[in-house]
């Protein structure tokens, strides 16, 4: 079977807790770069002899491996229809180990009408500038659409999808997840600001320093931990996916009496 029992688990988990913090649904997507074989790990088109799959119960053995070019290698699920996202990714993107396609309810909608994502606060400050936006709104099922959202991307944290979603990418499950939470709290700032006012991107100067006070392996490492922890307080993630801590393992939350 490849992809590591550690990568097949921390991808579900991630998943997971996608699911659980409501920002993957039915139809959201994530997927790994096996360092072993440079094929991709992703979550199925459908899962325990199902039409469908859910991402709150995913599991290492539900995930489906493709090469680079998106033709199925293992696996007992189909990979998704929007495969070309992974292959044109990570084929510009060299530096990328983990990409995650979600549905963002609020950070989707600034390219509804038109208004840019800004680094409203430190939190936000990963993404740069502006989060950049892709024009093409349709499913991306095609090769050349998939190298069209890369191009997009470009070197940046995540791109959004005109009135689609969001394409998240990171250098480890752990990174992309962190990312996604932080784009779409960003956004939901951002939005929260529209209501009293105009809201204002950090400045240059400001915003380098800030994203490397956030951006970088030990507060990745904290945020991951904190999130594990509540996937397992809430029931949403087993025990045993605290292993994938990629720092060290935390205590554990005394439960209330």
């Amino acid at each position: 079977m490849q992809g590591s029992s550690e990568l097949r688990a921390k991808l579900a988990t991630a998943c997971r807790l996608l699911y659980m913090e409501g920002l993957m649904d039915h139809a959201g997507l994530a997927g790994a770069r096996i360092p072993e074989t440079g094929n991709l790990l992703l979550n199925p088109r459908e899962m325990r002899g199902t039409p469908g799959r859910h991402p709150g119960i995913m599991a290492g053995d539900d995930l489906v491996v493709v090469d680079p070019d998106g033709r199925k290698v293992e696996g007992r699920n189909n990979p998704p229809s929007e495969t070309p996202i992974f292959t044109g990714v990570f084929r510009a993107r060299p530096d990328v180990m983990a990409v995650f396609h979600l549905h963002l309810p609020t950070a989707t909608l600034f390219s509804v009408v038109g208004k840019p994502i800004l680094p409203i606060g430190v939190m936000g400050s990963p993404f740069g500038g502006a989060v950049p936006v892709c024009p093409d709104g349709t499913l991306i099922q095609r090769p050349e659409q998939g190298d069209g959202v890369a191009r997009s991307l470009g070197k940046s944290l995540a791109v959004i999808l005109q009135g689609h979603g969001a394409v998240i990418v990171g250098a480890s499950v752990e990174e992309a997840f962190i990312a996604s939470v932080l784009l779409e709290d960003n956004a939901v700032r951002q939005y929260r600001a529209a209501m009293i006012g105009t809201p204002q991107g950090m400045a240059r100067e400001e915003l380098d320093r800030a994203r490397e006070q956030v951006w970088n392996p030990k507060v990745i490492a904290k945020m991951w931990t904190y999130y594990l922890l509540k996937g397992q307080s809430a029931g949403v993630v087993p025990a045993a996916a605290r292993k994938t801590n990629p720092r060290r393992k935390a205590a554990k939350p005394q439960r209330k009496r």
